[in-house]
């Protein structure tokens, strides 16, 4: 892996930990705490393989309570153009500078993903 991609995929974590984790593990608990199954996972970044799946990402999976669907909160680090994709069931996906995504846009994120379960 060459420095340039080295040093975004880290930036890329560390911004998952300090800015988008803390936000989603408020919503995974407020989520549990009215009856729906929800998890975080990730996927390490792996320069062999090709295609999305390949980058780093951050996902938030969560099964409402008495439904068979789910949906999916993905933040994935797209390491060839250097910017951040947000993923969300149902809405438009959207890319930005890394440096870019704040607090409030996460919590935005999760408002129009799974805003509505919430309540």
């Amino acid at each position: 892996m060459d420095t340039e991609t080295d040093l975004f995929v880290q930036a890329f974590w560390v911004k998952c930990r300090d800015i988008i984790r803390p936000e989603l593990d408020t919503a995974v608990d407020a989520l549990r705490h009215a009856g729906h199954e929800t998890n975080i996972s990730t996927l390490e970044y792996s320069p062999d393989e090709k295609g999305p799946e390949s980058a780093p990402a951050l996902i938030m999976t969560i099964h409402p309570s008495g439904s068979t669907e789910s949906r999916v909160l993905r933040y994935r680090g797209d390491v060839v153009a250097r910017e951040i994709e947000v993923m969300a069931s149902g809405c438009k996906t959207s890319r930005f500078d890394l440096s870019a995504v704040t607090t409030a846009d996460v919590k935005n994120d999760i408002a129009l993903c799974f805003g509505s379960l919430l309540k």
